[in-house]
């Protein structure tokens, strides 16, 4: 009786949160972990719960948590931070991505969501500044590490000090960016915090889907060959180790392997040894590559637009650098007008003459041509010769397609705009349908996937790729006309 006593006084004033984090501490993570699957069973998400148990262990420095899209890795994340903060009073950590924008919409969004789930308003966002700040003094700072070629030592993320952080989609990550992050953990207050009876570790938990970079090189090879250092650890997870996932979530995953079988493999398996498709001209490990080539000099500018045929495909326009695409805009929906005033702003933007423009002539784009007065590509013209080669493509379209993946496989082109990760994402698979097929005519001649079956894999118009690859055109035929007037 008197034992009961003892625990109704214990409990008494205590919050559900309060009890939450007592559990969390103690290392029962359970009120986490369990619930109900998508077909309403009671389950546990084991991995979850195992990535917890890695993280409190205090063993280690770096701990690479996913493999596959779908498994809880958000989730995860955001419970840890929160009640890292709680259990450390004044403790300071960071979450950081590629883009700044990303860690408000993805994580943040996730992190509201988590506190709501468990009970605890306590805190508020900085939108300045970009940090959360609990009430017991405790702060998360959104951080961007993005690779700049004017900052190339990531000196602009100063000298902050933080007890631990977290790194979310570190495939985005350059190498130098994340060590240089992970030099600034484990300087602030670590010292005076204790875990399991030991100083507690600045830890860096990163969490990704597959990458052939840094990654698979430092943490998944070498786990596979037993070969992993002592401080680091991986634990892989799929959406199968998540119970919680839900039913369109797994048939989403599931229709990539029509759609494109990259995908597939990299977010619905897991797979890091994936292999590229034989029949894929750009390498996928290239494609990857085409956000990141700052080595990539500007030069002469252009512009090649893809316009959405009678307003139903996408209107995609782009401003070129030389191989540098310097911004892109894009209409789900357009008219002639918006077509034309976006060109025109472009060209005066850039200082672009119309002789470096080209637009596709098919549909709207023939009136946009019209009004704009630039060049008009057409996809089934001959190839262009160049030098003494007789190009053996089927039309100028095959021939720029072919060149364009020579481009991309060369490390070439440098895609330098300000796009959100969807369109990024867009463009990979477009490039990924840069595919050679059989000649129809069986007259040897070069050819690629046709567009239909591109539309049918993935479910709309390849528009990103037309408009990348008609700036071989200026690369093919060299423009000598020089233009003055701007207006």
């Amino acid at each position: 009786m008197d034992k009961n006593i003892d625990i109704n006084n214990l409990l008494n004033g205590l919050t559900p949160f309060d009890i939450r984090t007592n559990l969390f501490k103690k290392g029962n993570y359970d009120f986490i972990v369990d619930g109900e699957d998508r077909f309403g069973k009671p389950a546990t998400h084991k991995k979850m719960k195992k990535c917890f148990e890695i993280l409190m262990s205090n063993n280690y420095k770096s701990i690479l948590y996913g493999g596959g899209a779908g498994s809880g890795k958000s989730w995860t994340g955001c419970c840890w931070l929160l009640f890292m903060c709680i259990l450390y009073p004044k403790s300071k950590w960071f979450v950081a991505r590629n883009e700044i924008g990303l860690v408000i919409k993805s994580v943040y969004v996730t992190f509201i969501k988590v506190c709501e789930e468990y009970g605890f308003d306590d805190f508020n966002f900085n939108a300045v500044h970009n940090f959360i700040k609990f009430g017991n003094g405790s702060m998360i700072s959104f951080v961007e590490i993005k690779k700049k070629p004017s900052d190339p030592n990531y000196t602009s993320l100063g000298s902050t000090e933080y007890t631990g952080g977290w790194i979310e989609e570190g495939g985005e990550i350059d190498e130098t960016g994340a060590t240089v992050i992970g030099t600034r953990v484990g300087r602030h207050l670590n010292n005076k915090f204790t875990l399991n009876g030991n100083v507690l570790r600045g830890i860096v938990f990163i969490t990704c889907n597959p990458e052939k970079n840094w990654l698979k090189t430092e943490f998944y090879d070498k786990w596979k060959k037993n070969e992993l250092e002592p401080k680091k650890f991986y634990l892989p997870a799929l959406i199968d180790d998540n119970p919680f996932a839900t039913e369109d979530y797994h048939e989403n995953l599931n229709n990539l392997k029509l759609k494109n079988q990259y995908l597939y493999e990299k977010l619905k398996k897991g797979d890091w040894d994936y292999s590229d498709n034989p029949y894929q001209l750009p390498e996928q490990e290239m494609i990857e590559a085409i956000f990141s080539n700052d080595h990539v000099d500007d030069g002469k500018t252009y512009l090649t637009a893809d316009v959405a045929r009678q307003g139903s495909d996408k209107a995609v326009i782009i401003a070129w650098s030389g191989w540098v695409a310097k911004e892109i805009i894009t209409y789900d929906k357009s008219s002639i007008p918006d077509i034309v005033h976006a060109i025109k702003y472009l060209r005066h933007k850039y200082r672009i003459p119309k002789t470096r423009c080209i637009a596709d002539g098919d549909g709207v784009g023939g009136g946009v041509i019209d009004y704009t007065d630039i060049k008009e590509f057409r996809n089934n013209a001959r190839p262009i010769r160049k030098g003494k080669d007789t190009p053996n493509y089927r039309n100028l379209q095959i021939q720029c397609l072919y060149l364009l993946a020579e481009k991309i496989n060369a490390g070439e082109i440098w895609i330098n705009a300000d796009i959100e990760s969807k369109v990024k994402e867009d463009i990979k698979v477009e490039l990924a349908q840069i595919q050679s097929a059989p000649s129809k005519r069986n007259d040897n001649k070069l050819d690629c996937k046709a567009k239909g079956d591109i539309k049918s894999d993935i479910g709309r118009s390849p528009d990103y790729r037309d408009a990348l690859f008609m700036r071989i055109f200026f690369d093919l035929k060299k423009t000598v006309n020089i233009v003055t007037n701007w207006n």
